[in-house]
């Protein structure tokens, strides 16, 4: 009996088109500089949140 795998027939090959290419490296880098304004704001918005519980919240002075 032949070993007959149906996935075979849909494996691409290796080549990959030149403008193909440049179009995913281009918006794998609109991905990465997307999430890096995302984490300098969430990142400052964290701060300023836990800023303002920490204001919020009892001193431990002001308790005796």
């Amino acid at each position: 009996m032949e070993n007959k795998n149906p996935f075979k027939a849909i494996e691409p090959d290796a080549q990959c088109p030149v403008h193909l290419r440049e179009e995913l490296i281009s918006e794998i880098d609109l991905i990465r500089n997307s999430l890096q304004v995302v984490e300098v704001y969430a990142y400052d918005i964290f701060a300023a949140f836990t800023t303002f519980l920490t204001g919020l919240t009892p001193h431990d002075e002001l308790r005796s």
